[in-house]
């Protein structure tokens, strides 16, 4: 077993493992009712003791092989500003993929850019078959961000799951390994 993080760079990008000095930064993007809207596991507020438990969570996985959570970095100045995971089924050689980004830096092309770089990851070095994603119906730029990035629609999946009281549609996107 590998013990070291698999680190990616791309033209702009460096992804990453996140780590105890990116607190203060995970703590201030995600602290933004907006990430909790458009996602189903980041509450809102978000606490350094929330970033804290994340941050274990990219430790654990990584021990476990089951989950590689990573850290999306400019390239211009190491800074964290989101994050992309890809979370395994092992039985069924798959994974699941999320990611968040900044506010400030959205429509950059950056969630494009580190999609294709863990898709490219997820099926050379872990070898899995099928990569998928789902999004909220009504966060249509998730939707943009996996076609940019190969990712093809499979459907709709209604009242997926439920935060705070309220069903959500989600819609199905996944990539195969030929």
């Amino acid at each position: 077993m590998n013990t070291t993080f698999p680190e990616i760079e791309t033209k702009r990008l460096f992804l990453n493992q996140p780590n105890e000095n990116d607190l203060e930064n995970i703590t201030k993007i995600l602290n933004n009712a907006i990430y909790s809207k458009n996602t189903i596991n980041i509450p809102f507020p978000y606490s350094k003791d929330n970033a804290r438990f994340w941050v274990e969570l990219a430790k654990e996985g990584f021990k476990n092989t089951n989950h590689y959570i990573f850290a999306i970095r400019l390239k211009e100045n190491n800074e964290l500003f989101g994050a992309i995971d890809l979370g395994i089924d092992k039985r069924f050689n798959k994974a699941e993929l999320g990611y968040w980004i900044d506010e400030k830096l959205w429509n950059n092309g950056y969630a494009s850019e580190a999609v294709k770089a863990v898709i490219d990851f997820g099926f050379k070095n872990l070898k899995l078959k099928r990569i998928f994603a789902s999004y909220f119906d009504f966060n249509l730029s998730s939707g943009k961000v996996l076609e940019k990035s190969g990712m093809e629609k499979e459907g709709l999946l209604k009242c997926h799951t439920s935060k705070n009281g309220e069903y959500q549609n989600h819609i199905l996107y996944a990539i195969i390994n030929e």
